[in-house]
């Protein structure tokens, strides 16, 4: 497994280990483990650029659940070279052993891109990504399919993922605790989730279901919600009262931009850029799961209002919030 002690992988760990699998974790010595303190893995200390370390992880092994990537950079070819080329490294890393693991790959949504005809997003439709990050997770995809005919894989495509251990949704609850209700432009904007415990199920049906293999799936929850509903919903989890606070998009744009120049200077990845503001900018991200229902057999168990409540409660008990 890549990207054990990240967000997703850590939950996945934990299921994998639960459900009595030995798993191995390739993790880099700088790694925080934080998240696997405790856990009985097996560790190769190693990078997705380095090839030695990438044969001693898959050797032996049945399935390869990779789910490392980077979501933000000071500069785009970081994620071409972490989540495209290294994608690419781990296959051929596979295609070194006589027979192929299956290989599990964590996509995006962002792979695929919006929706641009009104209707939820299906797996034929062709990717239009609109950012570095979308079209590196797509490249991704694409290496796999290049060795298609020499690796069996397994593509999903979580929507937006949330839950404990998420810093991303976090920023979100916390302007929330304070009472902000944060509304972009003044057209409504749709979105698919997906609760990390869903998603931990999709990966663990992927390296299971024989007819999954070289196929892709969108993984999420059948609700779909526009961003005051789930305002709303993080509010009434947290118990607080809102006010909306409605953001031009020039000002998000401006403050993507100012807070671009200041992450510059200070060496740092900005949490907020003009990509991500692009993307918050999209009216559509929602996505169809019946292909994964239908073939995997998922079945998405955590809708919006109970995620969120088990989420701002994980995010108290670590005085997060």
């Amino acid at each position: 497994m890549t990207g054990a002690n990240g967000f997703i992988g850590s939950h996945l760990v934990e299921a994998l280990l639960e459900r009595g699998d030995e798993v191995r974790c390739l993790l880099r010595p700088t790694s925080n483990r934080r998240w696997l303190e405790g856990l009985d893995y097996e560790e190769v200390a190693g990078a997705l650029d380095d090839g030695g370390s990438l044969a001693r992880a898959v050797a032996g092994v049945d399935v390869v659940y990779h789910s490392a990537g980077v979501t933000k950079a000071r500069k785009a070819d970081m994620l071409y070279r972490v989540n495209a080329e290294g994608t690419a490294n781990l296959a051929d890393a596979c295609l070194g052993r006589e027979t192929p693991p299956l290989f599990v790959y964590v996509s995006s949504q962002a792979a695929a891109g919006p929706c641009r005809a009104g209707d939820a997003l299906r797996e034929t439709e062709a990717c239009d990504p609109v950012s570095h990050y979308g079209r590196s997770k797509l490249e991704g995809e694409r290496a796999l399919g290049k060795r298609a005919a020499q690796i069996p894989f397994v593509i999903l495509r979580p929507s937006a993922i949330y839950g404990p251990r998420d810093t991303e949704m976090y920023l979100f609850f916390k302007f929330i605790k304070r009472g902000i209700e944060p509304t972009l432009g003044w057209d409504e904007r749709y979105v698919s989730l997906c609760y990390i415990s869903d998603l931990v199920d999709a990966l663990l049906l992927a390296g299971r279901v024989e007819k999954a293999r070289g196929e892709v799936y969108f993984i999420a929850h059948d609700e779909v919600w526009d961003w005051r509903g789930i305002s709303r919903q993080a509010a009434a989890a947290l118990g607080v009262r809102t006010f909306p606070v409605r953001i031009p998009k020039v000002v998000l744009f401006g403050a993507a931009t100012v807070a671009e120049l200041a992450a510059t200077l200070s060496g740092k990845v900005a949490t907020l850029n003009r990509e991500r503001a692009r993307i918050m900018c999209e009216e559509l991200w929602v996505c169809d799961v019946s292909k994964a229902r239908d073939e995997l057999n998922f079945a998405p168990r955590v809708g919006f209002a109970e995620g969120a409540k088990l989420t701002t409660a994980w995010y108290r008990e670590q005085g997060w919030l």
